[in-house]
Order: structure tokens, then C-alpha cells, then sequence
């Protein structure tokens, strides 16, 4: 499975701490490998979409913060941000500022 990285998402993990980093990273690896691997912890969102009305996804990051993606077809996640639990409580819509939907290749 090819993962991609949002722009705003790579900026924001690189300017992040070392742990955040090499979770990430770990995550990354094990999503390529088995997207439906345990530890990811992936769920479906329920009434949560992206700003082209997609459904979204998550998978842990670590106890408090997940990593939200899109699934633009069978070969191809696109992670997106990260959000803490509280945020998607708190939010219908997930916002981000890079361009990823179907007509932007």
C-alpha cells in the first residue's frame, strides 16, 4: 500500500520532537506493510469527512493523538493530519490546506 504524506503534515512532524518522529515513522512502515496491522488501531470516522466529502479514517499515533487519512482508491492512503481525540469530537469537518483530491494530479 502506498502511503502519502500530506505537505502540511510532513512540515508539521519534522518540525516535531524526536518520539513523535519515530512514531510516525513506525506507523508509517507497519500501515505500507498491512494497513489492517493491530497496533494501528484503524477506524473508520463516523459523521467526520474532509473537505471533498470524503469519509475519513484514523489510526493511533500513540494513547492521545491519531493520524487522519483519506483511502483515494485500493492502492493509495493519504495521511493527512494529526488530531487529538478531543478535536474530532469536537468537529464535522476535518480541515486541510494542502490539495489532494481527485483533480489536483
Amino acid at each position: 500500500m502506498k502511503i502519502t504524506v500530506a505537505p502540511s503534515l510532513s512540515e508539521f512532524v519534522n518540525s516535531s520532537d524526536e518520539k513523535t518522529k519515530k512514531l510516525f515513522k513506525k506507523q508509517k512502515e507497519f500501515m505500507s506493510l498491512d494497513p489492517f496491522y493491530p497496533s494501528l488501531g484503524r477506524t473508520k470516522l463516523k459523521n467526520v469527512v474532509d473537505k471533498y466529502n470524503n469519509p475519513l479514517w484514523e489510526v493511533r499515533l500513540d494513547k492521545k493523538r491519531r493520524i487522519i487519512y483519506v483511502e483515494k482508491d485500493d492502492t493509495e492512503i493519504i495521511w493527512l493530519r494529526i488530531c487529538s481525540h478531543d478535536e474530532l469530537k469536537r468537529n464535522d469537518k476535518i480541515i486541510i490546506r494542502d490539495c489532494y483530491g481527485e483533480n489536483t494530479e
